[in-house]
């Protein structure tokens, strides 16, 4: 996006900007601390990897010193035993025969009585990942105690058919690594803050060294744009209203059809933003757009010879598929206005519009065929709304149905004509609609001939039709 489209948009370039460093600073901040928070975790979990394989060596070495005192003896006096050789151990020491029953238990030097395992209890042994650096006979694990995780390993007692088994407290290796670490979060927070107001004054120096630039290019874009906006603007007007006044100079009601088709068409496209399947597309600019381009939606119909377009009698063939080009005409009078004005939202809305509003939700309209989605929105929007004006008011070739009988065709219309997601929605507000065609009702056009009357009398029979609801108005010449 360059200068000029963030004016026309009215974007600030120079916020902009800095609302887009400030985002890489905060960033940037925040990886440097999920970065420095997994770098703790990282250290605690390392440090007390290394604390434990500590302990356990110095496990294993007093346990060499119990093992030369113990070798000869018998399961009758282990407990003797361990209390003349272990009492000044820092350790806990415990013998269990095979099935790891307890034999004999003494606590660690200056632990409370209680934490050793008891007497005839059997120790639930969990076997660690052996290290290369410990014999196969001498066993690592954990077993729960009674003050918690015990890390703890065990040497074979051939004589005894069981284990000595040396162990600490988990919970006491923990509390002496996290005293151990206890001033890193201050140093890593230090160096946060550190990386964070150097980041910080980095950005600044950017930032100020190109707002002076921004400001002044600001100050001309917003200024193009706004001149380029007004243009548009007045040449979407003039051409808009040069359009509408061509096709009403070729039949006194089209100005209130060209109306009340804006109207319904507003309407319906404002319910459809609630809509979910139609919510996303449906914005507030479509609803604008849709206001304005629904008014061209027969302007080919200037191309139509008079002799066609206001006979109050049936169509022929041929005539009959000459009406039907007004669609082509229409939409390709807007293609060329584009290709000459440039792009444009409501130019290319119109031109939808034009070309598709009498296609069929069935693939059975014109002028292409068109099938299901095929069709733009806009133009399944149009097509309803011009369906209904156009069985609801007077023409010189029919009297106005009354509203329900409208309601009833459309209804029978969702699914091969219409939309029937859009006719839903449409049926939800059709008492709106009547409100509407009150409100802009045509002043009556004089009586129809009395030549006339059998031709009313056929249109009604093709108005009840129920696989063709606007037939009447294909032959006929109507809207």
């Amino acid at each position: 996006m360059n200068a000029a489209d963030c004016g026309s948009k009215g974007i600030d370039p120079v916020n902009t900007r800095a609302k887009h460093l400030s985002l890489v600073i905060l960033a940037q901040a925040g990886c440097l601390l999920v970065g420095l928070w997994m770098q703790h975790r990282t250290v605690v979990s390392t440090t007390l990897n290394a604390a434990i394989e500590q302990v356990r060596t110095e496990l294993n070495e007093e346990a060499e010193r119990v093992l030369v005192h113990i070798s000869g003896n018998t399961r009758e006096n282990a407990d003797p035993m361990l209390a003349a050789t272990t009492a000044q151990f820092a350790a806990g020491v415990c013998i269990v025969d095979g099935d790891w029953i307890v034999l004999a238990s003494r606590p660690a030097a200056g632990a409370a009585a209680g934490n050793e395992p008891a007497v005839g209890t059997q120790l639930i042994w969990s076997a660690a990942a052996e290290s290369p650096t410990n014999p196969a006979s001498k066993l690592r694990g954990w077993f729960e105690g009674p003050d918690g995780p015990q890390v703890a390993v065990a040497h074979p007692l051939k004589n005894l058919n069981g284990y000595l088994v040396l162990h600490s407290s988990r919970a006491t290796i923990e509390a002496r690594t996290a005293a151990m670490l206890s001033s890193l979060p201050g140093v890593s927070g230090l160096t946060w803050l550190w990386t964070s107001v150097l980041l910080s004054i980095a950005t600044y120096m950017v930032l100020a060294r190109f707002h002076d630039d921004a400001e002044k290019e600001r100050a001309r874009s917003t200024a193009d744009a706004m001149q380029q906006r007004q243009k548009l603007l007045r040449t979407r007007d003039a051409v808009i209203f040069g359009l509408a006044k061509l096709a009403d100079s070729r039949d006194p009601e089209t100005g209130d059809h060209l109306e009340r088709i804006s109207v319904y068409s507003t309407m319906l496209a404002s319910a459809l933003r609630s809509h979910p399947r139609y919510a996303r597309q449906v914005t507030p600019a479509f609803v604008r757009l849709i206001t304005i381009s629904s008014a061209l939606h027969d302007i080919g119909k200037v191309g139509i010879e008079d002799r066609i377009l206001l006979k109050p009698g049936p169509l022929s063939d041929d005539e009959r598929a000459r009406i039907q080009e007004h669609a082509v005409m229409g939409g390709e009078c807007l293609r060329e206005i584009e290709q000459r004005l440039g792009s444009s939202n409501f130019l290319q809305m119109a031109r939808e519009i034009a070309f598709a509003h009498h296609e069929r939700w069935d693939g059975a309209g014109y002028p292409r065929g068109l099938k299901g989605e095929a069709i733009p929105l806009a133009a399944r929007i149009v097509s309803i709304v011009d369906v209904y004006d156009a069985l609801s008011s007077r023409r010189v070739y029919k009297s106005t149905r009354k509203h329900e009988d409208c309601v009833a065709i459309i209804r029978r219309s969702a699914g091969t004509q219409f939309d029937p997601e859009l006719v839903a929605v449409w049926l939800s507000l059709e008492s709106k609609f009547r409100d509407i065609a009150q409100r802009y009702a045509n002043v009556a056009p004089a009586k129809p001939q009395a030549a006339s009357a059998p031709m009313e009398a056929a249109l009604e029979a093709e108005y009840a039709a129920e696989k063709e609801c606007l037939v009447a108005s294909a032959v006929t010449g109507g809207e």
